[in-house]
């Protein structure tokens, strides 16, 4: 089962004032992305809760007219993500639980590619053990790559590409896609019950000011992998985080927003 856990406020159109692409608002944002994210996840059981900070009437009413659990209030950044955090803790360890914020644009095949992932994790991560990696994974995790925590990151971020972002990182591949190791996420990401529970300090930590940087450094496995979950970012990405300058690259986002637009 898939729990989704949005986070959505339409009072700020912007944390950092950056500019929406395609000329969308903020409200013609969130309403094409949760579109997006409701027509890639039908295929497969799923609930979705909205955490709706300060928002205006007639968002209200447009998640109304989808089947999805809200709750409202005057939360402000860091007390959205811990009112997400206790409404995963509340889920069965073996959900997997997607924290997304209301501004990614997903591709209709996210899913698919996603459950492909976890459904043959085994094969796919299964990594033989080299003497150059002794020192790194411990010796309950050779070959045993997929007996890890694992999150998965959807977008695949431009700036991951920039020489001074670049990153030696474990590179597997599917039946849709590769998957990349990455070390650095945003607040969106999906990750097991079981995993929420491991790493609850870590997260109750980085609730306070938003810290996604605490939060990668205290749970993301870089290159040594003790005590740290192994995090996935599909290449192609199958989202993208609505802001013109970290846009997804190599996928038509502007043919799929168009698709999404006043649709369901």
């Amino acid at each position: 089962m898939y729990r989704i856990i949005v986070r959505t406020c339409d009072a700020v159109s912007s944390l950092h004032g950056a500019a929406r692409p395609f000329g969308l608002s903020k409200r013609e944002t969130i309403e094409t992305c949760f579109r997006s994210l409701l027509n890639a996840v039908e295929r497969f059981p799923h609930s979705v809760h909205i955490v709706a900070d300060r928002i205006s009437d007639g968002l209200r009413d447009f998640f109304r007219s989808y089947p999805v659990t809200m709750t409202e209030g005057s939360f402000g950044n860091d007390e959205s993500l811990r009112t997400s955090l206790r409404l995963a803790l509340g889920y069965d360890r073996s959900d997997w639980i997607y924290f997304c914020e209301d501004d990614y644009l997903h591709a209709p095949h996210a899913f698919e590619w996603t459950n492909d992932l976890i459904e043959h994790r085994e094969s796919i991560l299964l990594t033989r053990s080299r003497r150059g990696l002794r020192r790194f994974i411990p010796n309950d995790h050779r070959r045993r790559l997929h007996t890890m925590p694992l999150v998965i990151h959807l977008p695949d971020y431009p700036d991951r590409y920039k020489p001074r972002e670049r990153t030696p990182s474990y590179l597997f591949v599917s039946q849709y896609c590769h998957w990349r190791q990455v070390t650095n996420t945003t607040f969106s990401f999906l990750l097991q019950g079981s995993t929420v529970h491991t790493y609850r300090s870590a997260l109750e930590r980085a609730s306070h000011g938003a810290d996604d940087g605490l939060l990668s450094r205290a749970i993301y496995a870089g290159d040594r992998f003790q005590g740290r979950a192994l995090c996935l970012s599909p290449v192609p990405g199958v989202a993208t985080h609505m802001h013109e300058h970290t846009m997804t690259p190599l996928v038509d986002w502007k043919r799929i927003k168009d698709a999404r637009a006043g649709t369901l």
